[in-house]
């Protein structure tokens, strides 16, 4: 007997609707900086990042099938081009002095964090451990982009946005963080949200 096909198609569990509010709240993000309120839009950003760590974590403990692996990976991928690829360019152009050739770095910033997540993609094992990246994850941006906005700098947004493009797509090793570095990076978020809120 066939299996009864489902209505909606995709595969539905918490580590996904984690990676979907992560997607939310990225989107939000870029609404509040058109809106011109960064303080809300660089909290939102952070806690994107804070989303894109849970749901790989949350992913491991599950039993899911090599489909619903496979599934998840794409469905990170998509929305990481969206909340660490094209978010933090919404949110500097909006903040930031533009230049044309600052308009340059950031379009060069997207193609190389989509590089970067497709090549993840194309090597990605579902069945096997992750030990380390190739390049700067593009997670990273989350956490480097609040501290960049704080100099109102367009040289200094030109300048983090052409190396983090480079180190995006930079083949070396770069381990994957574990255990107490969970903690680090989610006390860093916490730091960096609560300077934004007082200055």
């Amino acid at each position: 007997m066939k299996p009864k096909e489902k209505i909606i198609i995709g595969y539905e569990n918490i580590a996904n609707r984690i990676t979907l509010l992560g997607l939310s709240i990225s989107l939000a993000s870029c609404f509040f900086a058109f809106r011109n309120n960064i303080k809300m839009s660089v909290t939102l950003l952070i806690i994107s990042g804070m989303c894109d760590m849970v749901d790989g974590f949350v992913a491991k403990k599950l039993k899911r099938t090599y489909l619903e692996k496979q599934f998840g990976i794409q469905l990170d991928t998509v929305v990481d081009v969206i909340s660490f690829g094209i978010t933090p360019v919404i949110i500097v152009f909006s903040t930031v002095r533009t230049t044309w050739y600052a308009l340059l770095v950031y379009v060069f910033y997207v193609i190389c964090a989509a590089i970067r997540l497709a090549y993840f993609n194309t090597t990605a094992a579902p069945d096997k451990p992750t030990i380390f990246y190739r390049g700067l994850p593009v997670t990273c941006i989350a956490l480097i982009l609040p501290v960049v906005l704080l100099f109102q700098s367009v040289r200094v947004s030109i300048v983090t946005f052409a190396t983090v493009a480079i180190l995006y797509i930079l083949n070396i090793k770069m381990p994957k963080p574990r255990g107490v570095w969970y903690i680090v990076f989610l006390v860093i978020a916490a730091a960096l949200i609560t300077l934004w809120w007082c200055i």
